[in-house]
């Protein structure tokens, strides 16, 4: 008797079911555009596609399992930046170009300069762009209690 075997692996989208030739291709047969409907398995390289076949595939459980497992990494998300002259640190800069630091300001502060000029920005936005100018050198900052306050004094 001869078995046939399919294997399923979500995160790759490699689909095994096993037995006899006819099970396994009525089985294929069912789940097939289903499995095209969803988009199931576009992760999967061409080349392992190519590979595969109903009977046997040809690797043992060892490598499947490092397969698997290299083929499972998340895509690296891309970044999402504001067009230039947009962000919350360009903004800022153009309040220290008005001559705006030449005191020391709180980020709610910045946020209320920012928003007579239109521009909309949260405390936790001009924080964090406020650090990363900070580290950069764009602009100077002393601690102010719970917090800092910004300036520039270099002018």
């Amino acid at each position: 008797m001869t078995s046939n075997r399919i294997m399923i692996d979500a995160p790759t989208g490699v689909i095994e079911v096993e037995g006899e030739k006819e099970f396994v291709e009525a089985q294929l047969e069912r789940l097939m555009p289903l499995i095209e409907a969803c988009g199931f398995g576009q992760l999967v390289n061409a080349t392992d596609a190519e590979d595969d076949s109903l009977g046997e595939r040809g690797r043992s459980d060892e490598e499947t399992d490092d397969l698997s497992q290299k083929d499972t990494k998340k895509p690296k998300r891309a970044v999402n930046r504001p067009p230039k002259g947009h962000s919350c640190a360009d903004r800022i800069m153009e309040l220290r170009k008005d001559g705006f630091f030449k005191e020391r300001r709180t980020p709610a502060e910045i946020v209320d300069a920012l928003g007579t000029k239109g521009w909309t920005h949260t405390n936790n936005q001009v924080s964090a762009a406020g650090g990363t100018m900070f580290k950069r050198g764009d602009i100077q900052r002393t601690k102010s209690g719970k917090g800092f306050a910004y300036f520039w004094d270099r002018d």
